[in-house]
């Protein structure tokens, strides 16, 4: 029996020294992923994603999620001691940061890997650097329509308008003295105000930098520009609630899909789940259409959206890695539960996922606006503020800088002209432009 028990012992330690020798013991793989989507809906779904595809690949996942602001402070430090996360879902400002900061792996690989056609150009666009490379792996991407009441157009006999002044008529049409306007011109500082011009210019086909070469175009455009921002005044003074000087996302989402005291609205889909958890018989009143082209041809369309980005690894063993792990991400079932995490109307840029998410019965009852959604993702133009001619820094110092809503709320209360609003803006990224 010693003899047996001795054998046993000498095969154990020996099991345990082949174990350490050759690596078997070694501790699984990791990969660290950071992400943006705080929401606790979004967030649960893909961690549970993440957690399913570590455990399929043998790989240990640590997730954290961190707000925009919060993600680039942290990567600063991480990045000066060498603990960058492997894997990032981030939004565009965000990806042009990472890409400006020289801390991301190109991926033309692994989307020619996944299928290149079944992405949208105007997205594979806005994520691919100066040197020609695609940095980001669209998720998911929103358009920013016009929602409005569809019961209070066909009361007052209103046709979808289809330039800027029958715009600007219709939502004249809409007023009801204080206790409804037409169509409310937000301009919070924090990148409201931004988003609201964006939409403006876009759609007069006036950039921030030229889509073809990525030059810095905004002070060439100045008499283009006051036209945009008289507009914009005329419209507030006409159609929009005082109050909206200083509304935010949430403010006009309310205003049309709960409390009903607008009747149209720039939004990107979310009014639908206000609506949904606070109004539910405001639900079948909403619909939506494309903001229109000065004289019926809009030129392009504001977009958003989300993707992921992996960072630069030591070792081709690690870089392959990463890119397995993004690789298996892009299945149909996965994209398309991704964007259904997101409330209203994040669409899958996996083109392979659309049927699924079309199918849901989230967006069941919205067969209409998903269409037209649709269309204007794969027939029209579509840009993300500084980011015309691809990743570029411009579009995160748009986000960071709140000189849009001073300009804007000056032009609207009356404390600068359309020009001086226009040379407060101009200053700002110019000076930036010159440090790019």
């Amino acid at each position: 029996m010693k003899a047996k028990k001795l054998i046993a012992l000498l095969l154990a330690v020996l099991t345990m020294f082949s174990l350490t020798v050759f690596g078997q013991a070694e501790e699984p793989e990791k990969l660290v992923i950071w992400t943006c989507l705080t929401a606790d809906a979004q967030f649960e779904v893909l961690n549970k994603q993440f957690t399913e595809l570590g455990a399929e690949m043998g790989v240990e996942v640590e997730v954290e999620k961190l707000s925009f602001s919060e993600m680039i402070g942290k990567l600063a430090t991480a990045a000066a001691t060498d603990e960058v996360p492997d894997v990032m879902h981030v939004n565009f400002g965000g990806t042009a940061q990472l890409y400006a900061d020289e801390v991301l792996m190109p991926l033309d690989e692994i989307i020619n890997g996944i299928g290149a056609d079944d992405f949208s150009d105007a997205y594979k666009t806005v994520l691919t650097g100066a040197d020609g490379h695609i940095y980001g792996l669209p998720d998911w991407a929103m358009h920013t329509s016009v929602w409005y009441r569809k019961d209070l157009f066909e009361q007052k006999g209103l046709e979808i308008p289809t330039t800027w002044a029958e715009f600007k008529a219709a939502a004249e049409a809409l007023n009801d003295g204080d206790a409804m306007k037409g169509f409310p011109v937000p301009l919070d500082g924090v990148q409201v105000a931004a988003q609201t011009l964006y939409e403006l210019m876009c759609s007069k086909g006036v950039y921030f930098l030229d889509p073809a070469t990525g030059e810095y175009v905004f002070d060439q455009e100045k008499d283009q520009m006051i036209e945009v921002i008289d507009y914009l005044v005329d419209l507030y003074k006409s159609a929009s609630p005082a109050g909206s000087l200083t509304w935010s996302w949430g403010d006009y989402r309310n205003a049309l899909a709960v409390s009903g005291t607008v009747g149209m609205t720039l939004d990107m889909g979310a009014v639908i789940g206000n609506a949904q958890g606070n109004a539910p018989e405001m639900v079948d009143k909403l619909g939506c259409f494309d903001f229109p082209g000065v004289d019926g041809n809009k030129v392009a369309s504001f977009g958003s959206g989300y993707c992921f980005v992996g960072t630069k690894q030591d070792t081709d063993e690690r870089t392959a890695l990463v890119s397995e792990f993004l690789t298996k991400l892009y299945t149909p079932e996965r994209a398309a539960e991704r964007a259904l995490s997101r409330p209203m109307f994040a669409f899958p840029s996996y083109l392979p996922a659309f049927e699924i998410y079309k199918a849901s019965e989230k967006v069941a009852a919205f067969q209409t606006e998903v269409d037209t959604i649709m269309n204007a993702f794969e027939n029209t133009t579509w840009y993300w503020y500084g980011m015309e001619n691809g990743l570029s820094p411009m579009s995160a110092h748009i986000e960071g800088t709140t000189i849009f809503g001073e300009a804007l709320q000056g032009a609207c209360d009356g404390t600068y002209t359309s020009e001086e609003a226009y040379e407060l803006i101009n200053d700002d990224l110019a000076a930036f432009a010159a440090t790019m």
